[in-house]
């Protein structure tokens, strides 16, 4: 009897030990999965951030980015002249008064010349003037004379103040030559000229363009340019990448050869990763109520349940989510996410092996 009581002693503590064990799985299971940023960038792991948007139908059409033309700056000299100094090439990054060149005209030098000589005349002019200003109150000189030098003094500063003013609206003058500066800050994607050019006003020396944002034009059918409306946010797929813009335009014209619509999307192109004259394509969402939306290779099934990986300061968290639809690619997520938390959409499959290591194994890989 005594036997019998302390085996059955020993089967309720390993009942409760194993009751124990399960609990402590399960809380393993809810454990975030610790990775660094630096494992994350070598494992390529690419975020989506959870926004609203409407869920309704999708539209996917061919587009081409072009330059921003409110950012793109040409560079002409405004005298004819020798190019001295060069100071920047093509391809470098330029600000916004930059120096890039320094010309050398004749005729700048000239008007030099006239400006000094004009200077000394009217220095000379205020002397004889505020002379005979003193005579005069003396009563030494008569009025005439006074009022001669006067006139003669206010001509000459006329004179030198517009011929100073001329001179300063070609821009600075440096040592005889005129300094070059760029208009706007941005890449210098062309140059065309070298040191001892000659040039005039109709040369151009510099193309400098500012590529942070990007136009980017897609050819919508007719129904689907209906149902499009300036101000909705929309997506460029680039090489893989998605980039997030905004239709500021749409045409007012079909073209006649193609039936389609011009629609005009601008994006930020923070990663340079937009280039003129590259073929893209747009993804524009129309109509339909806002709805948290990501994109379906965010999703992995763990237990039947579909989980998404969202990311936090010491890695990701595996979440379950409820989805109510399914739109082109994107899916409704009615609960467990918050608009602007990130979640993966690449490298999933590797963060459920993760998870599932810690599930079957109990520690983690």
């Amino acid at each position: 009897m005594r036997r019998l009581l302390v085996a059955g002693l020993l089967l309720c503590s390993l009942s409760f030990a194993g009751e124990g064990h399960e609990h402590e799985h399960k809380k393993e299971h809810e454990e975030e999965i610790h990775m660094t940023e630096d494992h994350i960038k070598q494992l390529g792991i690419k975020l989506y951030t959870v926004r609203k948007q409407p869920a309704g139908r999708l539209i996917k059409i061919p587009a081409e980015v072009e330059e921003n033309p409110l950012l793109s700056y040409e560079i002409y000299s405004p005298v004819e002249g020798i190019i001295r100094k060069l100071y920047v090439k093509e391809g470098d990054f330029v600000k916004k008064g930059q120096v890039l060149a320094e010309i050398y005209s004749p005729e700048l030098a000239d008007l030099i010349g006239e400006v000094q000589m004009a200077k000394v005349r009217m220095e000379s002019a205020k002397k004889v003037y505020e002379r005979d200003k003193e005579l005069y109150s003396q009563k030494v000189i008569p009025y005439t004379r006074y009022f001669t030098s006067m006139v003669e003094y206010e001509r000459a500063k006329g004179e030198y103040t517009a011929l100073s003013e001329r001179l300063k609206s070609y821009g600075e003058i440096r040592n005889y030559n005129l300094l070059i500066r760029s208009p706007g800050t941005g890449y210098v994607v062309e140059q065309n000229v070298v040191l001892g050019d000659s040039v005039g006003l109709d040369r151009r020396l510099f193309s400098v363009h500012h590529h942070e944002i990007m136009w980017v034009y897609g050819w919508a059918d007719e129904r689907s340019a209906r149902e499009i409306r300036e101000g909705i946010r929309a997506t460029v797929l680039a090489n893989g990448e998605e980039i997030p813009c905004k239709v500021d335009y749409i045409g007012h014209e079909v073209d006649i050869k193609t039936r389609r619509v011009k629609i005009r999307c601008v994006a930020k192109n923070r990663k340079h990763l937009l280039k003129p004259g590259m073929f893209v394509s747009l993804m524009i969402r129309t109509g339909g109520r806002k709805a948290l939306m990501i994109p379906k290779r965010a999703i992995q099934e763990i237990e039947g349940k579909p989980v998404v990986f969202v990311r936090t300061d010491e890695g990701f968290e595996p979440r379950t989510v409820h989805i109510s639809k399914e739109l082109n690619g994107y899916v409704v997520i009615e609960e467990g996410l918050k608009e602007g938390e990130k979640v993966a959409i690449s490298g999933t499959v590797f963060l459920k092996t993760k998870l599932v290591g810690v599930e079957e194994g109990g520690h983690a890989h």
